[in-house]
């Protein structure tokens, strides 16, 4: 787990940031027929809801008198909902259909055929809701430009904004392929701009047996928080969507909504905004960096490697997303080091327990090899964290203070990149100091270690490799002598340990 500046239960940044941009009531003409148009269609929520605006496109849904526990707040009947099977219903989604495309997001891609459709159409029944949907998503980062990309330099963030923008551009040009009269409807900007309006407001629910995702009007105003402080489903003897309360909420309070656990690069990439607090109630943080991991090309082990490196289908370069947790992806990535950092005799051991070998592929070792190979990995993982570390060009106090200083507006694409990068470098602070404590506590004497490891036991910030240590290190303590010098078996070891090999 790692280091934490506020408390897990308060989140308090990510509401008090609404407190001084509390909105006002929308009285914009459009959003007036908006409310009007779903309340003429059997919606019922304006005795107990208010959009509110703060600042441009951003809005939110406060609530109009006190509300309880188990309230319904929200209902929005069937016939105000867009959903996927209306998308496939339209000539392009049934071109899309017969053509057998492989689509990045099909779901998504059927809601969007329908909005670009329908929304040609002035006489549109769905046009008072086109008509309150951002005209602009600069908050997104595939939309933003290149100085502003410059403040997310040393994120994979960068990565994936690209593989989306291609994901997207792909789509779009199959679909053309499919249905050349769509390059009539809109344009790739406009195209761009419907996927990602889809995928921030988008619902997935279950219609009278069928799953599906829809559009939902006026639902989709909430804003996130966690712990979740409403619930919502379609409730088929209703034949609405229903957001219901989980808590009673004062008047004029914010109504929240909860779009899941998710790390910041999915919050920032896909809804335009990171949580500065993205904690849960038991302190575990979802956020995570991505570590690129590869063989080294200059091993002469490398060849054998191969063997169990690629039964998992990857050939070179693996990534592992890491958050700080001792969950799945955490084993897996030690795995993978442990055979990086093998020598010849640990490979053997590794690859000749049987035809398959023991392991069915690199990302299963999940015992120690040797007391030699853990120090290895453990050193990997620590260079490699500092390694990315540095690429970043600003330090993690500097994004400290930035974001506690309020000089960035609570709104901002800066300040929303500057919490995502701090919390990338939260996550490889936490390897870096877990790997400095690993390796010190697999050298050290007995008494010593016992003493540290139930230490570190009593601070929840430290029970990530406290238990690591407890088990794993004890392990591999007890299977050499004490006093192997570590520095001295690194200094014989064939490969250049200084050098990462996760890039």
């Amino acid at each position: 787990m790692q280091d934490r500046d506020v408390n897990a239960s308060a989140n308090r940044p990510d509401r008090d940031k609404f407190q001084g941009h509390s909105g006002i009531v929308s009285s914009a003409g459009k959003e007036e027929v908006f409310v009007k148009w779903l309340s003429e269609n059997g919606a019922k929520f304006v005795d107990r809801a208010l959009l509110r605006c703060y600042e441009n496109d951003v809005r939110g849904v406060h609530a109009a008198r006190d509300l309880k526990a188990e309230e319904i707040i929200i209902e929005v009947p069937l016939k105000c909902l867009i959903t996927v099977e209306m998308g496939k219903a339209t000539d392009v989604g049934r071109a899309v259909l017969e053509a057998g495309l492989e689509l990045d997001a099909p779901k998504h891609i059927f809601l969007m055929l329908f909005l670009l459709l329908d929304r040609c159409n002035s006489d549109s029944f769905f046009r008072p809701y086109y008509d309150v949907l951002p005209g602009s998503l600069s908050n997104m980062p595939i939309f933003w430009k290149p100085n502003e990309l410059t403040w997310l330099e040393g994120s994979y963030l960068l990565v994936q904004i690209e593989e989306r923008k291609c994901a997207i551009q792909n789509d779009f040009k199959a679909i053309v392929d499919a249905w050349p009269a769509f390059k009539r409807i809109c344009t790739l900007d406009e195209f761009s701009w419907a996927r990602m309006c889809v995928c921030s407001r988008n619902f997935g629910i279950v219609i009278n047996g069928v799953r599906t995702s829809a559009m939902v009007p006026y639902a989709d105003m909430l804003n996130h928080f966690r712990p979740r402080e409403t619930k919502w489903t379609f409730d088929n003897t209703r034949g609405a969507f229903t957001i219901t309360a989980l808590q009673s909420i004062p008047s004029g309070g914010q109504i929240y909504d909860s779009y899941g656990q998710k790390c910041n690069h999915r919050f920032l990439l896909n809804y335009g905004f990171a949580v500065e607090d993205n904690y849960e109630c038991d302190g575990y943080c979802p956020n995570e960096v991505a570590l690129l991991v590869r063989l080294a090309p200059e091993d002469p082990l490398t060849a054998r490697k191969r063997l169990i490196w690629i039964r998992d289908g990857a050939v070179g370069v693996k990534r592992i997303r890491l958050c700080a947790s001792d969950n799945e992806n955490f084993r897996a990535c030690l795995s993978l080091l442990r055979v990086v950092a093998a020598d010849e005799v640990e490979l053997d051991r590794i690859l000749s327990q049987n035809p398959y070998g023991t392991y069915r592929t690199a990302s299963d070792i999940h015992v120690p090899v040797s007391f030699r190979n853990e120090c290895a990995a453990l050193s990997l993982l620590k260079h490699t964290c500092k390694s990315m570390l540095e690429a970043y060009p600003r330090s993690l106090a500097a994004d400290k203070s930035a974001i506690s200083s309020n000089t960035l507006s609570p709104f901002s694409n800066e300040r929303h990149a500057c919490i995502h990068v701090k919390s990338e470098k939260l996550v490889l602070c936490h390897y870096i100091n877990f790997a400095k404590t690993a390796l010190n506590l697999a050298r050290c004497h007995d008494g010593e270690f016992e003493a540290t490891v139930s230490r570190l036991f009593d601070e929840p910030v430290h029970r990530h490799v406290a238990s690591y240590c407890n088990g794993i290190v004890r392990q591999v303590r007890h299977a050499v002598p004490k006093l192997l010098s570590v520095e001295s078996d690194r200094r014989q070891h064939k490969l250049n340990l200084s050098t990462p090999t996760i890039v």
